[in-house]
């Protein structure tokens, strides 16, 4: 089936070349988005005693750059990173970050966030919530609200645990459906467990189709249509329908048009990831006629004769 389907995508190009011109209206440059500056220095985070923390900035859209960061108020540092420790309690830092924003004035942009200090585990709790189908999430909270607590670890039905992220937040890989039991311990002291259950749901979503924008007639296409289960259960059979529709001669109707249907036999288990790779060569001419045109390929996949997801890419042979 996988030789068959190779042709889905980039074959279906060369199948309506008759109707294709190599003469194609120019079209106008689209305006650039204006780039905004920005600066961030992460979430605010709950850390134990006479630990060092690393402050460090990430901006974008910004040149020539100075820093300056403060904690309560006080100067403590002007590089982009900073390790530093900090006296129990809670530290409001501020960051100011002024460059050249290419007029006569600079300008300056700030981030905050706090940083508290602690010597006991009271306060930290967990908040637990469905993040996909197959997925369960965890996100780290003090005295109430989100925070970064770090050197929490999370167990789920006794797996290795997970270690939440700097700003306080994991989720399991993808799940089974049933019912799971969970722990989070900080400083090998559990803090919190519970329990959640994964509903049965059976799902398969296109992650990514593989395309380049162009190709030119006579070059060798390696591409693929990646598809991820992101249900919760087994995909042991599903469909995949490509159309390729030419643009330019759409008023045509079915002239313009291509379709394919494959079906697959696998067994792709929640959270995996399915591979159909593509492989084909574009001849330099077709019937005479060398092949160009900017074409819209559309994949439907179908589970048990229903729809489940549909996207839309688009490329061009020049």
């Amino acid at each position: 089936m996988k030789k068959q389907y190779i042709f889905i995508i980039l074959a279906a190009i060369t199948l309506v070349l008759i109707l294709s011109s190599s003469i194609f209206k120019n079209q106008e440059k689209p305006e650039e988005p204006k780039l905004i500056p920005s600066v961030s220095i992460g979430c605010d985070r709950v850390i134990w005693e006479d630990s060092e923390e690393l402050l460090e900035a990430t901006i974008k859209n910004i040149s020539k750059p100075s820093y300056e960061w403060k904690s309560d108020g006080t100067l403590i540092g002007t590089d982009q990173k900073l390790l530093q420790k900090f006296g129990i309690g809670e530290h409001s830092i501020q960051l100011n970050v002024t460059f050249d924003n290419q007029t006569t004035d600079n300008q300056t942009i700030s981030a905050k966030k706090s940083i508290i200090i602690i010597n006991s585990a009271d306060g930290i709790t967990l908040d637990n919530y469905e993040v996909s189908k197959n997925q369960w999430g965890f996100q780290t909270m003090f005295k109430g609200k989100k925070a970064g607590v770090k050197g929490v670890t999370i167990s789920v039905n006794s797996s290795k645990p997970l270690e939440v992220n700097s700003c306080g937040a994991v989720s399991t890989k993808g799940l089974f459906s049933g019912e799971y039991s969970w722990k989070a311990e900080y400083r090998s002291k559990e803090i919190a467990s519970g329990t959640f259950n994964i509903k049965e749901i059976t799902d398969l979503k296109i992650d990514n189709i593989n395309v380049a924008p162009s190709y030119t007639a006579g070059s060798v296409v390696k591409s693929k249509i990646i598809l991820k289960n992101t249900g919760s259960v087994s995909v042991k059979e599903f469909t995949v329908k490509t159309t390729a529709i030419n643009n330019n001669f759409a008023w045509m109707g079915d002239k313009a048009k291509r379709e394919y249907t494959d079906k697959h036999n696998a067994d792709i288990k929640p959270g995996e990831i399915y591979e159909i790779p593509i492989e084909m060569t574009i001849p330099e001419k077709v019937s005479g006629i060398r092949p160009s045109g900017k074409y819209d390929i559309i994949v439907n996949i179908f589970l048990k004769d229903q729809t489940v997801d549909t996207k839309t890419v688009h490329t061009e042979v020049i």
